[in-house]
Protein backbone atom coordinates (compact mmCIF):
# COMPACT_ATOMS: atom_id res chain seq x y z
CA UNK A 1 0.00 0.00 0.00
CA UNK A 2 1.40 3.38 -1.04
CA UNK A 3 2.45 6.18 1.96
CA UNK A 4 -0.46 8.52 1.11
CA UNK A 5 -2.98 6.08 1.18
CA UNK A 6 -1.77 4.60 4.83
CA UNK A 7 -1.60 8.44 6.03
CA UNK A 8 -4.99 8.84 5.40
CA UNK A 9 -5.79 5.87 7.10
CA UNK A 10 -4.55 6.96 10.52
CA UNK A 11 -5.94 10.59 9.73
CA UNK A 12 -9.31 9.20 9.54
CA UNK A 13 -8.93 6.43 12.13
CA UNK A 14 -7.29 9.26 14.86
CA UNK A 15 -10.40 11.52 14.31
CA UNK A 16 -11.95 11.77 17.59
CA UNK A 17 -9.43 9.55 19.23
CA UNK A 18 -7.16 12.51 20.69
CA UNK A 19 -7.75 13.50 24.39
CA UNK A 20 -7.18 15.96 26.49
CA UNK A 21 -3.35 15.98 27.39
CA UNK A 22 -2.00 14.48 24.54
CA UNK A 23 0.39 17.14 23.18
CA UNK A 24 1.52 14.48 19.48
CA UNK A 25 0.98 11.45 17.91
CA UNK A 26 3.96 9.96 15.53
CA UNK A 27 3.61 6.90 13.46
CA UNK A 28 5.94 4.46 12.18
CA UNK A 29 5.72 1.00 10.43
CA UNK A 30 7.95 -1.62 9.62
CA UNK A 31 7.20 -4.98 7.65
CA UNK A 32 3.79 -6.16 9.26
CA UNK A 33 4.37 -3.43 12.40
CA UNK A 34 2.42 -0.23 13.00
CA UNK A 35 3.73 1.75 15.62
CA UNK A 36 2.23 4.72 17.51
CA UNK A 37 3.97 6.83 19.62
CA UNK A 38 2.01 9.47 22.04
CA UNK A 39 3.73 12.66 23.33
CA UNK A 40 2.17 13.72 26.68
CA UNK A 41 1.78 16.77 29.13
CA UNK A 42 0.92 14.15 31.43
CA UNK A 43 0.82 10.43 32.88
CA UNK A 44 -0.59 8.55 30.24
CA UNK A 45 -3.07 6.21 31.87
CA UNK A 46 -5.34 2.98 30.42
CA UNK A 47 -8.04 5.12 28.96
CA UNK A 48 -5.24 6.73 26.59
CA UNK A 49 -3.80 3.19 25.43
CA UNK A 50 -7.24 2.00 25.35
CA UNK A 51 -8.59 4.83 22.63
CA UNK A 52 -5.21 4.52 20.57
CA UNK A 53 -5.65 0.97 20.58
CA UNK A 54 -9.29 1.36 19.11
CA UNK A 55 -7.91 3.66 16.39
CA UNK A 56 -5.16 0.85 15.47
CA UNK A 57 -7.41 -1.59 15.69
CA UNK A 58 -9.06 0.43 12.44
CA UNK A 59 -6.13 1.09 10.63
CA UNK A 60 -5.02 -2.73 10.85
CA UNK A 61 -8.65 -3.09 9.45
CA UNK A 62 -7.98 -0.78 6.62
CA UNK A 63 -4.61 -1.95 6.35
CA UNK A 64 -4.39 -5.92 6.04
CA UNK A 65 -0.16 -6.13 5.79
CA UNK A 66 0.40 -4.66 9.64
CA UNK A 67 -0.36 -7.65 12.16
CA UNK A 68 1.02 -6.61 14.96
CA UNK A 69 0.64 -3.01 16.95
CA UNK A 70 3.36 -1.13 18.86
CA UNK A 71 1.62 1.63 21.32
CA UNK A 72 4.36 4.07 23.09
CA UNK A 73 3.03 6.95 25.30
CA UNK A 74 5.33 9.05 27.33
CA UNK A 75 5.19 12.40 29.48
CA UNK A 76 7.48 14.75 28.23
CA UNK A 77 8.09 18.54 28.46
CA UNK A 78 10.36 19.06 25.51
CA UNK A 79 9.34 21.42 22.61
CA UNK A 80 7.35 19.49 19.86
CA UNK A 81 10.32 20.60 17.48
CA UNK A 82 12.68 18.04 19.55
CA UNK A 83 10.31 15.60 19.34
CA UNK A 84 11.15 12.47 17.63
CA UNK A 85 8.54 12.27 14.74
CA UNK A 86 9.11 8.67 13.62
CA UNK A 87 7.60 8.48 9.95
CA UNK A 88 5.38 11.67 10.66
CA UNK A 89 3.11 13.02 12.64
CA UNK A 90 -0.48 12.07 12.88
CA UNK A 91 -1.55 15.35 15.46
CA UNK A 92 0.62 18.04 16.73
CA UNK A 93 -1.34 20.16 19.56
CA UNK A 94 -0.40 23.83 18.84
CA UNK A 95 2.17 25.18 21.81
CA UNK A 96 3.11 28.92 21.88
CA UNK A 97 6.72 29.80 22.18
Amino acid sequence: MREANIKLILFSSFLGAIREGVRAIAYDYYDDLISIYGYMSRDPDGEDYDVIDFAITEVMASCPQFSRQKIELVKTEESVGKLDPHKGWIFVRYEPV
